[in-house]
């Protein structure tokens, strides 16, 4: 595995599509679509170069463990289109904006899915970490 390979998210072929499928006028939501067969590739890529998620550690509890990201969000898109030169700098920060315009009005998540409705949440726990660890006693 080449190094950084684990934490890749922009593998080479995906921003060739992105690139390719790219157009200053297309809609919020047919570009969270293409993200997420983009994603789908990514996780074929992943495994077919036998790429684990990236290794975590809590810093609640110091637990290792590992996770992947859960998909390719919206502004990491805008952000792959300006490194790949696919759009300029002023051009990137315009869609930035005009997108988290769109994304707070409409009540989407970072990758244009609906959020659903806020719950209050219970009061934190001392006996657990932010993930969910048992606390460690210091």
């Amino acid at each position: 595995m080449a190094s950084g390979d684990a934490r890749r998210v922009w593998f080479p072929e995906l921003i060739e599509a992105l690139t390719a499928a790219w157009s200053p006028t297309l809609p919020w939501d047919e570009l969270a679509a293409l993200l997420a067969v983009l994603n789908e590739r990514r996780k074929a890529i992943r495994s077919e170069r036998g790429l684990r998620p990236p290794r975590f550690t809590c810093p609640g509890c110091c637990a290792t463990s590992r996770e992947d990201i859960p998909g390719i969000s919206i502004r990491s898109a805008l952000f792959a289109l300006r490194e790949s030169g696919a759009v300029s700098e002023g051009e990137c920060a315009r869609l930035d904006a005009s997108w988290q315009a769109h994304q707070s009005s409409n009540r989407l998540d970072s990758y244009g899915n609906p959020r659903p409705p806020r719950r209050p949440s219970p009061r934190a726990s001392s006996t657990s970490c932010v993930r969910g660890h048992p606390a460690q006693r210091r």
